[in-house]
C-alpha cells in the first residue's frame, strides 16, 4: 500500500497574479512533476544549463567528499550521451577511478523517485547539487560512498522532499565499477590538480588587500619632511605632517627619493629613513668642493641632486615613518616622494 502525505492547499485566488491553488493529495510512489518538485525541494530545482535545456550531449564536473571517506577527495564528471548519463569518480590521491557507465533512465529511476517530466539533463543537474552540497548539509540532501567486493563502490544520494511538515528521502542507487587507468591518465590528471591549485593561489592573491602607499612632500619641516594628504585608509599622516603612521602591521618595502641641495659648507649632509623617529638607514648628501687653479684655495659649491633609500622593514601596527633631511635644503619646486609597499599578507 502507498502511503499518501496529503498537500493540504485551500483553494484561493492570489491577489496580483490571479493564480488559483486547488487542495489535492499526492501519493509519494506517484510519478512528481518537474513543477511539484520544485516547490517540495527548492534546493534540488532542476536548473539546466542551456546545453541541458536543448537536450544536447554534455559533461559537467567538479569535486565533492563523503562523510565516510573524510581524508579523501574525488573529483567527479556526469555525462549525457543519447539520453544516457554516465557517473564517473577518481580519488584525487590515488588516481583510481570508477564509474556507472552509461545507464538509460529505467536503470536508475523508479517509481518512488521518479519525476514525470523530467529529463536525463534534469537528472544531471540535481546530482550535481547533490554531489558539490557541503557534507555537514544533512537536512537537506545526503550522499554516501559504500565500498563492495572487488573495489566497486555503490554510490548513494539521498535527497529530501518536504511537503509541509512531513518529508521523505528519494534515493538513488548507483554501482560504480573500477576503470583501467593509463599513465597517460595519471599525468593528465595531476596536471589538472596542479592547474586547480594555481587557480586556487591566483584566487587568494586577488583576495588578497594590497597595501601600498605612495606619497608626496614639496615642503620640509625643521629638516623633516612634510607629506601632502594621504590617500590611502591603511595609513594615517601625523598632526605636523611630517610622520606616516601604518595601520597594517607586516613586512614593508620602503623607498624615498629625496631632491635637495647640499649646503655650502665642509659638513657632510645625511639623509635619514626612520621608525619611530629612530634611523633604520642614512645615506650621505655632502657639498661639492671646488678647487680654485690660480690661487690654489678651495671653494664650496651647491648644485641640485638627489638621494634614494631603499629598505625591507618589519613594521608594529600604528609605528610611525619619518624622513630626516640634514645637512642640506629642499629644491622649492621639485618633489621628494615616499613609496611603502606591504611584501605578503
Amino acid at each position: 500500500m502507498v502511503k499518501t502525505l496529503p498537500v493540504i492547499i485551500s483553494k484561493r485566488i492570489h491577489k496580483f497574479s490571479q493564480r488559483q491553488w486547488f487542495s489535492r493529495k499526492y501519493s509519494i510512489g506517484e510519478h512528481l512533476s518537474s513543477d511539484l518538485a520544485q516547490t517540495i525541494f527548492p534546493r534540488c530545482a532542476f536548473t539546466t544549463s542551456p546545453a541541458m535545456a536543448t537536450g544536447i550531449d554534455f559533461e559537467v564536473e567538479g569535486t565533492t567528499t563523503f562523510g565516510s571517506l573524510p581524508d579523501e577527495s574525488f573529483r567527479y564528471l556526469l555525462s549525457l550521451k543519447s539520453e544516457k548519463i554516465n557517473l564517473w569518480l577518481e580519488n584525487r590521491t590515488s588516481k583510481k577511478q570508477w564509474q556507472s557507465g552509461f545507464l538509460s533512465k529505467e536503470e536508475y529511476v523508479t517509481t518512488a523517485n521518479a519525476f514525470v517530466d523530467a529529463s536525463a539533463a534534469d537528472y544531471i543537474s540535481c546530482f550535481k547539487q547533490c554531489l558539490d552540497c557541503s557534507v555537514d548539509e544533512t537536512q537537506e540532501s545526503q550522499r554516501k560512498l559504500v565500498s563492495l567486493k572487488g573495489d566497486t563502490f555503490q554510490l548513494e544520494m539521498n535527497i529530501k522532499i518536504r511537503l509541509l511538515r512531513s518529508f521523505r528521502n528519494v534515493s538513488y542507487v548507483f554501482k560504480l565499477e573500477p576503470v583501467a587507468v593509463e599513465l597517460i591518465d595519471i599525468l593528465a590528471s595531476k596536471l589538472k590538480d596542479q592547474q586547480e591549485e594555481l587557480e586556487k593561489l591566483r584566487s587568494r592573491v586577488d583576495e588578497t588587500e594590497r597595501v601600498v602607499l605612495y606619497a608626496e612632500s614639496t615642503t620640509w619641516t625643521d629638516a623633516m619632511l612634510r607629506w601632502e594628504p594621504l590617500n590611502s585608509g591603511n595609513f594615517v599622516l601625523s598632526a605636523d605632517s611630517t610622520s606616516i603612521i601604518i595601520v597594517i602591521p607586516g613586512l614593508y618595502a620602503i623607498s624615498v627619493l629625496v631632491s635637495h641641495v647640499p649646503v655650502e659648507n665642509s659638513t657632510a649632509g645625511a639623509i635619514s629613513l626612520q621608525k619611530n623617529g629612530i634611523v633604520i638607514q642614512r645615506a650621505a648628501a655632502g657639498s661639492v668642493v671646488h678647487y680654485c687653479m690660480y690661487n690654489n684655495s678651495q671653494q664650496y659649491a651647491s648644485h641640485r641632486t638627489s638621494t634614494s633609500l631603499m629598505s625591507m622593514v618589519q613594521v608594529k601596527a600604528d609605528e610611525s615613518i619619518e624622513v630626516l633631511c640634514s645637512g642640506t635644503s629642499y629644491i622649492a619646486d621639485t618633489a621628494s616622494y615616499l613609496t611603502v609597499i606591504r611584501i605578503g599578507s
